[in-house]
């Protein structure tokens, strides 16, 4: 990859996971003596003040329910019926130990806990698994929406540089369905353009039919390049050692820091491929690869685990049908 100043800068962000998240249905969980914790494992390195003014955008966040098929939509004002409030619904997704009312109950327990309340990875790491995951999930339930940010963090929300907490690594103490969403969708329609492209498959595109194969080519690179062109894909703050100057990232969220990547790929034409169990796309880390990368926490790669468990339950299978 040719040196420029997007192959220049360091990534150093670390990503904080929190053990437990909850789903809340309204902001009642930001009333009355909320205080913020801000973990580092285990015990709280910052107390954020209960009187910090917080932004009125993430207050009366729109519903989403699941429905009686496991599904997610959202739920609007002319749509609140017996049947759907009986469903399980949820308007944020909240770090439980991160928000908090202080009483004299549960002060000790949280300035002093006996249990690792956060994890961290390094995005250095898994920024190139990132990118695709984040377009490969499709979010339906709350269980797969809950799961994906076990693994990976809350994808977006209040971070904690918004508590005017200055920090270059990503810690999101809450985050509103209806802003996920909302970015969810634009990511996964930047990416299925970046998809088609590798796949050769523009089928899924919308491009006028008078146009040859060579031109839908183009005009699909040119609106992806157009596409990232429009996002604000990270902010950077310069370091000096031994008067070296070196740009550092800084990322709000895991969109940001998905953009960043996914440029960094097009732009150093990284080995793109298709993974042989799910059938997703996978940047190449290693000759050899098949499957998707290994996910933050885990020492596998879960494809790779699952399409070997599929193998033997066949050869087993196969060994039943011929006694």
């Amino acid at each position: 990859m040719k040196k420029s100043f997007l192959s220049e800068i360091k990534v150093e962000n670390s990503l904080y996971v929190y053990n437990e998240y909850n789903l809340e249905q309204d902001s009642s969980f930001l009333e009355g003596n909320v205080t913020f914790f801000l973990y580092d494992g285990y015990a709280p390195s910052k107390v954020i003040p209960p009187s910090l003014p917080l932004k009125d955008s993430f207050f009366d966040a729109p519903l989403y329910v699941e429905n009686e098929k496991g599904e997610l939509e959202k739920m609007g004002s002319q749509s609140k019926s017996n049947k759907q409030r009986e469903c399980k619904n949820a308007a944020y997704i909240v770090s439980q130990k991160a928000v908090t009312t202080l009483n004299s109950e549960n002060m000790m327990e949280h300035y002093f806990s006996s249990e690792q309340i956060t994890k961290k990875y390094d995005l250095s790491n898994f920024g190139r698994t990132l990118y695709t995951e984040l377009a490969k999930w499709n979010f339906s339930s709350f269980q797969e929406l809950l799961t994906f940010c076990d693994i990976w963090g809350l994808p977006t929300g209040v971070n904690i540089s918004e508590l005017s907490v200055n920090s270059n690594d990503v810690n999101i103490l809450w985050m509103p369905l209806e802003e996920f969403y909302r970015k969810l969708d634009d990511y996964q329609k930047t990416f299925s353009i970046f998809k088609s492209l590798h796949t050769n498959d523009f089928s899924e595109l919308e491009i006028p039919p008078s146009h040859s194969r060579k031109s839908i080519r183009e005009n699909a690179r040119l609106t992806l390049i157009e596409k990232i062109g429009e996002k604000n894909i990270f902010s950077y703050k310069l370091t000096t050692n031994n008067n070296i100057v070196t740009p550092i990232s800084i990322f709000k969220d895991l969109f940001e820091a998905a953009y960043f990547f996914l440029t960094l790929s097009i732009y150093s034409n990284a080995e793109i491929r298709t993974c042989a169990n799910c059938g997703h796309l996978f940047e190449v880390t290693h000759k050899r690869q098949r499957f998707c990368a290994v996910l933050p926490g885990r020492k596998r790669s879960s494809c790779e685990m699952a399409y070997n468990n599929r193998l033997k339950k066949e050869k087993k299978l196969k060994q039943k049908e011929n006694k």
